[in-house]
């Protein structure tokens, strides 16, 4: 059973790094990271940005900070999540911290962010926040763990998968197809390094966060336009 599964996840993660190529390529790349970073990094810089700087593999701002997870939930713009929750994780941050640096995500995933009783008004519902969880372990492996969140999702055709294999196709894709086309990624970072305010921020981009840039773009745009 588990090479199946294995080989499920290895053939959605080769297919989703094909769509990739069908916008990254040669001819494109270029034209889609301009528009992609001044979206991001125009007249207006989006103020998160530097949120994520200040924060991305900062483990003694995590470890240190007394509201971590309030400011995260804020930043992140994360929905439908009681205060409860955060009091929970606040209290067993160094356990979180030590599940991803063991790289034991599933106990992670498992233990601290599906089915989470949450309160709705005056009722208690169990909610999965793959969002949360995956922004979370992104903090801490930017270069190996990607920020999924929903619209990425649908945008490759994962709407239907776990929101963890999902996280797990994307991030495997990402790392690969970066890996794979040096010369494309390149071109990428070089766009960003191009504005004066996004250069700054390049040396704690890693390779996934810019890929991430460009299809959070990409899939807020389809969806802006129907």
């Amino acid at each position: 059973m588990e090479k199946e599964i294995i080989k499920y996840v290895t053939v959605r993660k080769e297919k989703m790094k094909q769509e990739i190529s069908l916008l990254l390529n040669r001819d494109n790349t270029v034209l889609v990271a301009q528009k992609a970073f001044l979206f991001y990094f125009g007249e207006n810089p989006k103020p998160f940005q530097q949120y994520y700087i200040q924060t991305i593999a900062n483990r003694d701002n995590y470890l240190s900070s007394a509201d971590f997870f309030r400011v995260f939930k804020q930043k992140y713009s994360l929905q439908g999540i009681d205060n409860n929750f955060l009091d929970m994780l606040e209290k067993e941050k160094e356990i979180i911290l030590k599940h991803i640096d063991n790289s034991d995500l599933p106990t992670l995933y498992f233990g601290f962010f599906a089915s989470v009783p949450i309160q709705h008004g005056s009722k208690t519902v169990n909610k999965d926040l793959g969002s949360f969880f995956a922004k979370l372990v992104h903090t801490f492996c930017p270069d190996k763990y990607c920020a999924l969140d929903n619209p990425i999702k649908n945008y490759f055709g994962l709407n239907k998968e776990s929101f963890y294999v999902a996280f797990i196709i994307v991030s495997q894709a990402y790392e690969e197809w970066a890996r794979e086309n040096p010369i494309l990624m390149q071109q990428i970072r070089n766009e960003l390094e191009k504005n004066s305010v996004a250069k700054t921020y390049s040396a704690k981009m890693t390779n996934l966060k810019l890929l991430d840039m460009m299809f959070w773009y990409q899939a807020n745009k389809a969806s802006e336009n129907g």
